[in-house]
């Protein structure tokens, strides 16, 4: 049964390379502060087009409209509010920056502002896609997928982990050690933060 257990253990820690990668870059990136789209020297990419809007219509169907419009690539549905101005705004978010869509009513168009995420930030938002991730993208939604799948794997990568260390016939007082103080650690972080 140990046997099939390491098996299990490192094809299903070669599985998740890629994501324990990312997910310890991120880190890094939360901890290094990393600058974010707002703060990159080159700014947004700016582009205008025509767009009117029906008269009745609601803001929120406003920045439906948009959505099917302008269909910013793997982003979710639009955030809209009102500028200072007055003006309605529509963002779309995605794992690689921001589409900032603004109404100019007048004009009869829509100014489009991509910002653009760097590779740290990048990496920092894919770290944190979910499968309740609204994205319209499929490359996104399988990303979200892969992260589910890796987080059941590091639980059972977790306890086999377990299996291995006290089922092993090496340094086994040093494993029932590293094991009580792990758990230690825990219930006193939980304790603390009560």
């Amino acid at each position: 049964m140990t046997h099939w257990i390491r098996r299990i253990h490192i094809y299903l820690g070669l599985l998740n390379f890629s994501l324990l990668i990312v997910f310890g870059l991120a880190g890094l990136v939360v901890t290094m502060e990393a600058p974010d789209i707002f703060r990159q020297k080159q700014g947004p990419s700016v582009e205008f087009r025509d767009f009117t809007p029906e008269a009745s219509a609601s803001d929120r169907e406003v920045g439906q409209a948009l959505a099917r419009t302008l269909d910013p690539a793997h982003s979710g549905p639009p955030i809209v509010r009102r500028n200072a101005a007055n003006q309605l705004v529509a963002d779309f978010y995605s794992v690689n920056g921001l589409v900032r869509a603004t109404l100019l009513e007048g004009e009869h168009r829509v100014q489009m502002q991509t910002f653009r995420n760097s590779i740290w930030r990048f990496i920092d938002n894919v770290h944190a896609t979910t499968i309740a991730e609204s994205s319209r993208d499929g490359a996104v939604h399988a990303w979200a997928w892969y992260i589910e799948f890796s987080i059941w794997s590091l639980i059972a990568m977790a306890l086999s982990g377990v299996w291995l260390g006290v089922s092993g016939r090496w340094n086994f007082r040093w494993t029932w050690v590293s094991l009580a103080a792990g758990c230690a650690i825990f219930a006193v972080l939980y304790w603390l933060e009560k």
